[in-house]
């Protein structure tokens, strides 16, 4: 499974190159906009056509994600409250409903209790984050854990046989995309290597 995070700030050329992606077979585009408005982010999605919006995880502003008829929505760390039972009906209750979640962890044990609850999963800086400074790797292994865990953090096409020798069924990009010269170029290169793996 790939997984493209979004730049977080809108620029010219995103929404081309996204929908160039998305044609050529990227299937899980997560939105992450954190300073985006609601309005920003509803304008932004009116540029997508159906097709396109059926990739897409919202991180931000989930009511959209209805009103787009998005594939899902993401819950950040800080929005999960999983010994809720308020939460956790709130997750089935989107499920029902044919959308997605996917959460992001950070350390293992919490992996191993609460991962079931979502469809996928990122554990993250498995290496030395590409986005961030200061994000050091852990190097992370999750061999022994059934559900889908996505591998997020310095990930690049060179460390996708790595991702899956650590055990991971994925993984998601940022950094590698967006900080190239041509995002688009770079996605192929990442897919190509993915599949001959």
């Amino acid at each position: 499974m790939l997984v493209v995070i979004t730049a977080e700030t809108f620029f010219i050329a995103e929404i081309t190159q996204i929908k160039q992606m998305i044609d050529l077979g990227l299937k899980h585009v997560h939105i992450r906009k954190p300073r985006a408005s609601y309005a920003e982010l509803k304008s932004w999605l009116q540029q997508f056509e159906p097709h396109y919006l059926a990739t897409m995880m919202l991180h931000q502003h989930h009511v959209l994600a209805e009103e787009f008829c998005c594939k899902g929505m993401h819950f950040k760390e800080m929005q999960r409250n999983t010994e809720s039972e308020a939460f956790r009906f709130q997750l089935e209750k989107l499920k029902k409903k044919g959308f997605q979640v996917s959460t992001s962890f950070h350390e293992i044990n919490e992996l191993n209790s609460y991962a079931a609850l979502f469809d996928y999963c990122f554990l993250s800086p498995v290496f030395t984050s590409i986005s961030k400074t200061g994000y050091e790797g852990k190097g992370f292994e999750v061999h022994n854990i059934p559900q889908q865990i996505i591998a997020l953090g310095g990930i690049t096409s060179e460390k996708i046989a790595e991702v899956q020798q650590r055990g991971f069924s994925g993984a998601a990009f940022l950094g590698a995309i967006w900080l190239s010269e041509n995002p688009v170029e770079a996605f192929i290169k990442i897919k190509n290597e993915y599949e001959h793996i």
